[in-house]
């Protein structure tokens, strides 16, 4: 297991640079989508990740205001890395060929996290 409690703030100086490069939606998607879902399922069983979480859920609030936070999670439809980097299209060839896992517990615990995620960040 990747302790990712040293390495959120490298994570979010990549989020800025793929913000300004490939623009917002992919900047979210990468940090919220694929490493902050990474990293609070890491939260569960790490307490070195878990005392850090609120530092780094603050730090997405200082990238990215409350609006653009609100848009992505109110239409994600996927998580994880293929999730922002594949069109519709494309993840649809992934799956139709078996490359992605469809594990309907795995999805559920996604589901899970997507809902921690929403409470951390929209201030609810």
């Amino acid at each position: 297991m990747i302790d990712r409690a040293d390495f959120w703030r490298d994570q979010c100086q990549a989020a800025l640079r793929i913000k300004i490069e490939f623009g917002i939606e992919k900047a979210l998607g990468y940090l919220i989508g694929e490493k902050l879902v990474a990293f609070v399922r890491d939260s569960d069983r790490n307490d070195r990740v878990r005392a850090v979480l609120p530092e780094f859920v603050l730090e997405i609030k200082r990238i990215f205001n409350q609006f653009e936070i609100r848009a992505y999670l109110d239409n994600v439809k996927r998580i994880g890395s293929l999730a922002h980097v594949c069109t519709d299209e494309e993840y649809e060839v992934f799956r139709t060929a078996g490359a992605i896992d469809e594990d309907p517990v795995e999805g559920a615990e996604d589901v899970l996290i997507v809902e921690r995620i929403k409470e951390m960040l929209l201030d609810r």
